[in-house]
């Protein structure tokens, strides 16, 4: 009996990630890659934004990262996805920005990047790993906040805006402003702390 889209999906979803990565080295099939990139793009995305700080740069980080994932699984042992793509991701930018700023050409720079030997210690990827966790938390906990707070605290905090930028943008007195910042910022850290909980 031949599997339909939907069907195939669902039973992609109920795989873990070693599961998933197993399956592709067994049958070769690029559907299972296509179920990793499904669950981990947005936070490659996210990653590459933090470093690259554009956009554009970012969407081509995440697209030559996961173009290269069919030689790479097929090569590695990786125990802990999750945590490998995420290092990887990091290590791609830096890489990146080193090699932006020194003018030399990108593609010879970066080859090794997969590589086992490549890889950072324990300790740091799970420094990294809880990095990105508490950014995924701030992200939700934001979403939480009133919308003026939210808009406030994401341009002073994240744009790196001042008072009266905000004010003028939003149209917010410059008072208001600081308050719904204050407020704010009290406010994502009751809810973190309720996340922690």
């Amino acid at each position: 009996m031949r599997l339909t889209n939907s069907t195939y999906h669902q039973k992609t979803q109920d795989k873990t990630d070693s599961e998933l990565i197993a399956l592709y080295k067994e049958t070769n099939n690029t559907n299972y890659v296509g179920e990793l990139f499904n669950r981990y793009h947005h936070l490659v995305f996210g990653v590459a934004l933090k470093y690259l700080h554009h956009p554009d740069l970012a969407e081509d980080a995440l697209l030559e990262l996961f173009s290269r994932l069919f030689e790479q699984l097929q090569k590695y042992q990786i125990d802990d996805f999750k945590h490998w793509l995420l290092t990887v991701t990091r290590n791609y930018c830096l890489k990146y920005i080193k090699a932006s700023s020194q003018t030399v050409a990108f593609e010879n720079t970066h080859e090794n990047i997969y590589s086992v030997d490549f890889m950072e210690s324990e300790h740091q990827l799970d420094l990294l790993f809880e990095n990105e966790k508490r950014i995924e938390l701030l992200q939700l906990a934001l979403a939480q906040l009133k919308p003026e707070q939210q808009q406030c605290v994401r341009m002073f905090y994240i744009d790196d805006r001042s008072y009266q930028y905000i004010s003028d943008q939003t149209g917010f007195e410059v008072k208001k402003v600081k308050s719904y910042i204050q407020n704010g910022k009290r406010n994502l850290q009751l809810i973190m702390e309720q996340y922690k909980k």
